[in-house]
């Protein structure tokens, strides 16, 4: 992950025990060092160093229960923190405004070791970082959208000189109306505006937007009167428009979906043929998580990384994704007829193992219940293990269960006979809802300790 080769062992250790402390709800040394497997006075250390943070921020001391009642908003801010003040996204940001390495309170050689591993992950995604000049190169919109993940990854503004503040405001002229300026557009813009200013304009490759993006956004275009300390053409503009309308970090599928048809080229249908099938072979639609516009979504994210060459970059993430079983099957089965996308099976499945991971649920569950339960109960159930549980495929049948696959499986009994951890007794005494709760409470427990099978695969994927 991008963020732990920014990041200090000393400095991810504080996130990880941040992490146990909101998993536990509570501050506990002695918990805290089994579960992270470390030493009691190492989980010490870190914890007041955590602290020590946390006052630097803020101005303000914390107290145990205080700490685990603000954990999100800590983790958020302290990693922010951390990230802003790492040796590697100082250098980076340089690298961005074509500025060389700033001065920094450690040597040389430690700001190499710390910088070299990030030159290995910029090279797999089409960018050459020079360790000694601080210098990048590469497709200039990939430069762009680096710059701009950077600044949203430590929460940061840039400071713009006079000549990049001219650019900020032509950019800003050029938004289409109906797309609101917010912190995250604003950062785009700074990117863009700084790269302009240092006149790094888009290559003709660059340009190459699909000419149904381009009839589109002509409907919007408002060009900003051009001075002697503002130049750039067209492409800045189209390039601009494609991304806060139609690229996968900004687009909204409300607006993208009113586009009439006859602007739209073959090569989106296409894709979103592929796009509905893989989401009807997948059952995407049983998860709590799906969306009607959820196609609509992930058919400009593949066109996005079509046109860049490689998927879209997301430092925040993780960076591999674990393959959807039989999902790269589908997506070859249909493209092979098709010339257009045949070459990019492999860019697609990316795109949508990335995509669909939270939606398509690699584990699954079966869980029982007795005959007496009605539908009304029954959805109630399913409905809350799905959302309490979003990762997991909560499979409710009556008893008994007949499974050919080795799944995990949990039981609702009303005459328990041996106590076991994978059962829940229904309380007759007791109302639905308590019922409800005291079951998820006890599910979570098993899950925590549960093993999941090998065998475990999406059959319902191959038998389509």
């Amino acid at each position: 992950m991008f963020i732990e080769m920014l990041l200090t062992n000393p400095e991810r250790r504080q996130l990880k025990l941040l992490a146990a402390i909101r998993t536990q709800r509570r501050v506990e040394f002695t918990e805290l060092s089994r579960i992270l497997q470390w030493p009691y006075v190492s989980t010490q250390q870190v914890y007041r160093r955590l602290i020590a943070n946390y006052q630097a921020i803020t101005g303000e001391k914390i107290s145990k229960k205080r700490l685990v009642e603000r954990c999100d908003w800590i983790d958020q801010v302290l990693t922010q923190y951390l990230i802003r003040n790492s040796v590697a996204y100082q250098c980076l940001q340089a690298a961005i405004r074509e500025q060389p390495k700033p001065l920094l309170s450690v040597g040389s050689t430690t700001i190499l070791n710390r910088l070299r591993p990030i030159v290995g992950w910029l090279a797999e995604r089409n960018l050459d970082y020079n360790l000694r000049s601080n210098e990048l190169h590469g497709d200039e919109r990939l430069i762009r959208i680096f710059g701009w993940q950077l600044c949203e990854l430590g929460n940061q503004n840039l400071q713009l000189a006079d000549d990049e503040t001219a650019y900020l405001k032509a950019l800003t002229q050029s938004l289409p109306p109906k797309v609101k300026r917010s912190p995250t557009i604003n950062r785009f813009l700074q990117v863009t505006a700084v790269r302009l200013a240092k006149r790094r304009y888009l290559t003709q490759e660059s340009q190459a937007l699909p000419r149904s993006k381009r009839n589109e956004l002509m409907r919007f275009t408002s060009l900003p009167a051009k001075t002697r300390n503002v130049q750039f053409n067209l492409a800045e503009i189209y390039w601009l428009q494609y991304m806060v309308v139609y690229s996968p970090y900004f687009v909204d599928t409300r607006i993208t979906k009113l586009v009439r048809p006859k602007e739209r080229a073959v090569l989106p249908y296409l894709i979103q043929l592929v796009v509905k099938t893989v989401i009807t072979r997948l059952q995407v639609y049983r998860s709590p998580l799906y969306f009607e516009e959820l196609d609509e979504y992930l058919m400009e994210a593949i066109q996005f990384a079509i046109l860049l060459k490689q998927p879209p970059m997301q430092l925040a993430e993780p960076d591999e994704v674990q393959r959807i079983p039989g999902l790269r099957r589908i997506v070859a089965v249909l493209a092979k007829d098709i010339p257009e996308l045949a070459r990019f099976v492999d860019l697609i499945t990316d795109v949508l193992s990335w995509y669909l991971a939270p939606f398509a649920s690699q584990k699954h569950i079966e869980v029982s219940y007795p005959a007496r339960f009605d539908d009304y109960m029954v959805g109630i159930i399913r409905q809350r293990l799905m959302t309490r549980f979003m990762s997991i495929d909560w499979r409710l049948r009556q008893v008994p269960i007949s499974t050919e696959v080795a799944t995990p499986l949990f039981q609702i009994v009303v005459k328990p006979m041996v106590p076991a951890q994978n059962q829940y007794y229904w309380l007759p005494w007791l109302s639905i809802e308590n019922n409800i709760r005291l079951m998820i409470e006890k599910v979570g427990r098993w899950l925590a300790g549960l093993t999941w099978p090998t065998a475990v695969a999406n059959k319902a994927v191959l038998q389509k």
